[in-house]
């Protein structure tokens, strides 16, 4: 029969293992709380990015159709709603085009100047 002191030695065993596991799951899910918050920040802050993008976006709209509207008018173009529909989505995606190149050369000359740092 095992002794008291026996016992007592797998007890210990037993509750040092426990521990161990407890201690490495803690660190386990600490590290992934840790993570999680991490990502929730990141997704927070696109999101909040975006909608400020997405108002700067509606005011150049606006800006840009005024422009297109005085282009329009000087040039005594005429026609239904359609028509002008059409020949205003034209322009204002020509210019939208053009910004698009324009501040995507600007990034890509960031990059290269990041990746020569290196």
């Amino acid at each position: 029969m095992a002794s008291e002191e026996d016992t007592v030695k797998e007890n210990r065993g037993i509750h040092s293992k426990v521990k161990g596991m407890v201690h490495k799951s803690f660190h386990s899910v600490r590290s992934s709380a840790v993570k999680l918050k991490s990502e929730i920040r990141k997704n927070v802050l696109t999101a909040v990015l975006a909608a400020f993008g997405f108002v700067i976006a509606l005011v150049w709209r606006d800006a840009i159709r005024a422009g297109v509207d005085e282009i329009i008018k000087r040039y005594g173009i005429e026609g239904t709603g359609y028509v002008y529909q059409i020949i205003s989505a034209v322009i204002i995606t020509i210019v939208c085009v053009l910004g698009i190149l324009f501040f995507s050369r600007m990034k890509g000359e960031e990059d290269v100047k990041e990746c020569e740092e290196k």
